[in-house]
């Protein structure tokens, strides 16, 4: 018996043929996949702030404004950390001095924002010890000024009438009159404080003070002496008006005013240059004239 094998042959015209359609295929997956791609490419809500950074006093406010891209929705939300924040941006410093972030959020896409750093630093203030004073014409008196807010403590001192030096010491004019001293911040010229001069001409009223001696002091450290201290305020603030420690238990106070009030306290000092607190104040009412 005859036996017949066939055996496929593949010709080169149909290889190519195969091949082209199999290249087609892949180009056509290729292109599929990379259209795809591009379809799925956005730009993104970018969100900036401006100022990035800023420097606020206590109180004080602060604008911010915010800038939205890529989205046609430009709303933005604000929050800070400290203090409080518009709708607008307008940013208000708390009254603690610190640290604090106040952050802008697109509308369109919440995971989109933007910070600034703020430093809010504490108002400066300025105060006047004593708030008044009654003295004769051309006497003195000392005021003191206190500055807080700031590092910078200077001052600078004008008056109405007299005449005041750079470290508070007043002299008063020889015209009698109410005056005013004023004391500025030299690290904010806006901040200042005021004292009421009262001054007035030399009479012969006097006012006797009486007290009982303290028992506070005793050995090794009795009671060495006494100071008097005046004010024009009820509860003070007082001036001590003895020059040297008062031995006896009285003292006559012969540089009053007519027509004022005044308000005492006594102290004692040990031997030890130890003082008292203030005594119980008494009032004298001076007669005009």
């Amino acid at each position: 018996m005859a036996t017949h094998t066939r055996r496929a042959t593949w010709e080169p015209g149909a290889t190519a043929y195969i091949l082209a359609i199999l290249s087609l295929l892949i180009l056509s997956l290729a292109g599929c996949s990379l259209s795809g791609s591009q379809a799925a490419t956005t730009p993104g809500v970018s969100v900036t702030v401006s100022p990035t950074s800023a420097s606020v006093q206590s109180g004080r406010t602060q604008q911010f404004t915010a800038s939205v891209t890529g989205s046609t929705n430009t709303a933005v939300t604000w929050s800070a950390t400290g203090g409080s924040i518009s709708s607008s941006g307008l940013y208000t410093a708390p009254n603690s001095g610190g640290s604090y972030v106040v952050k802008v959020t697109s509308a369109a896409d919440s995971t989109a924002s933007a910070s600034a750093a703020v430093t809010v630093t504490a108002a400066v203030s300025v105060s006047i010890s004593p708030a008044s004073a009654s003295i004769l014409t051309s006497g003195t008196q000392q005021f003191t000024a206190t500055v807080t807010g700031t590092t910078n403590t200077a001052v600078t001192w004008s008056a109405t009438g007299g005449s005041v030096s750079s470290s508070g010491l007043y002299t008063a004019p020889t015209a009698a009159g109410s005056y005013t001293v004023k004391t500025t911040s030299v690290a904010d010229t806006t901040k200042s404080a005021s004292a009421t001069v009262t001054v007035g001409t030399s009479v012969q009223h006097t006012v006797t003070l009486n007290w009982t001696a303290s028992t506070s002091g005793s050995d090794p450290n009795p009671v060495a002496g006494y100071n008097v201290y005046r004010g024009t305020v009820s509860g003070g603030s007082y001036t001590k008006i003895n020059t040297a420690l008062e031995a006896p238990t009285n003292y006559v106070d012969n540089t009053v005013l007519s027509g004022t009030t005044y308000f005492y306290v006594v102290t004692s000092v040990d031997s030890n240059s130890v003082e008292s607190a203030f005594s119980t104040q008494v009032t004298a009412v001076v007669p005009t004239p």
